[in-house]
């Protein structure tokens, strides 16, 4: 009742969704610059981290809700879950071997990394103990915020123009997956881009959010 959502056509609200998505892909790409430096402290690395995935997190909740719509509709849900987590598992460590050690290792021969302009991300796990923050923020930012994204990604172009929109929004997700690991090198960025594309098709496999998760 009187509800600011519910003044909102389904229309403009998914204009508003594909217009943040536009500008978020602006950003990506303009943030990603090579004078880029780590943080000085691994604290300081986790904070940045975490603020930003909870923002996205928030952003992602809010445009569904302006659509009407909620995360069940978009694959998250309980139903058969041990079944789709185990599905998910296998093509995990499947897309592990076949991306990270055999087409990482080739692309690694022929676009070597660019050298390090300061310290890298390695770095900070001279000290184990940071593995304790880390994992927990590998889990929710990597495997959940980051699968959440993409998928409201594609299937809001797919809303906008069905099935060649799926399409559309589905290589355009998987190639901003690869420039966001730019920084990384040219053969990281490619092999991150080759799995955001596989990681898009086992999702619409079954509609689960769970498996690429």
């Amino acid at each position: 009742h009187g509800s600011y959502f519910m003044t909102l056509s389904k229309r403009t609200a998914l204009g508003i969704s594909l217009g943040v998505i536009v500008l978020y892909w602006i950003y990506q790409i303009v943030s990603q610059h090579p004078d880029a430096r780590l943080p000085a402290h691994f604290s300081e690395f986790v904070w940045r981290i975490v603020r930003t995935k909870l923002f996205v997190f928030a952003a992602i909740f809010l445009l569904l809700r302006l659509e009407g719509e909620r995360f069940g509709e978009i694959g998250v849900n309980g139903l058969q879950w041990p079944k789709h987590l185990g599905i998910g598992l296998f093509f995990g460590v499947a897309m592990f071997i076949a991306l990270n050690v055999m087409l990482g290792s080739a692309l690694g021969s022929l676009l070597p990394r660019p050298a390090a302009n300061g310290p890298t991300i390695m770095s900070f796990f001279k000290e184990p103990a940071n593995l304790l923050a880390w994992i927990p923020i590998g889990i929710f930012g990597g495997g959940v915020v980051e699968e959440l994204e993409r998928i409201f990604i594609f299937t809001r172009f797919e809303k906008w123009l069905g099935r060649p929109g799926l399409i559309l929004g589905i290589v355009f997700s998987s190639v901003m997956f690869g420039v966001g690991h730019r920084y990384q090198g040219l053969g990281i960025a490619i092999g991150t881009g080759i799995s955001g594309l596989l990681l898009a098709l086992l999702y619409l496999r079954r509609r689960s959010a769970l498996e690429p998760i």
